[in-house]
């Protein structure tokens, strides 16, 4: 009995921890926003970076996390300060825009590319072999059919 209550002692103290975590850094996360970023002298997220740079905008993050900064006014900071290649994901707007349009546009094209060749495809098929207009085979051939399959038997 004492376990199950320690257990959902320990649940309950971890499900109202998360949130508190949350919204200590005004709604968003230090590992979100890691993620998010890009280490400019190595060319990997800020999260996955042992360098000396990725450990100053990790201690950035954290200090603004701490001093309650909405994750926009980090990342327009890191952005005025680094330029936009400290992102991870291109801006939308702008000539940065193509990145999210292109890839959507070759799928795209690439699917009805591909529905056009299937239906082209399709269309060009042949039907089963017709039987000829005389009907059905000849009585000779019939014959022959016969003699064979009855020496199968």
């Amino acid at each position: 009995m004492r376990r199950l209550a320690a257990c959902l002692v320990a649940v309950l103290a971890l499900g109202l921890a998360a949130p508190g975590a949350a919204l200590a850094c005004n709604g968003w996360t230090e590992a979100d926003m890691q993620s998010q970023l890009m280490c400019i002298t190595c060319r990997v997220p800020i999260d996955q970076s042992e360098s000396a740079f990725a450990q100053h905008v990790r201690d950035f993050v954290h200090q603004k996390c701490q001093a309650g900064w909405t994750s926009s006014q980090v990342k327009d900071t890191l952005v005025a300060r680094f330029g936009e290649e400290i992102l991870a994901a291109p801006p939308k707007h702008g000539f940065s825009l193509l990145a999210w349009l292109v890839p959507g546009a070759v799928l795209l094209t690439g699917i009805g590319i591909a529905a056009a060749l299937a239906l082209r495809w399709s269309r060009s098929r042949q039907g089963p072999p017709r039987s000829p207009p005389g009907g059905d085979i000849d009585a000779a051939l019939a014959a022959r059919i016969d003699a064979d399959l009855a020496g199968f038997e």
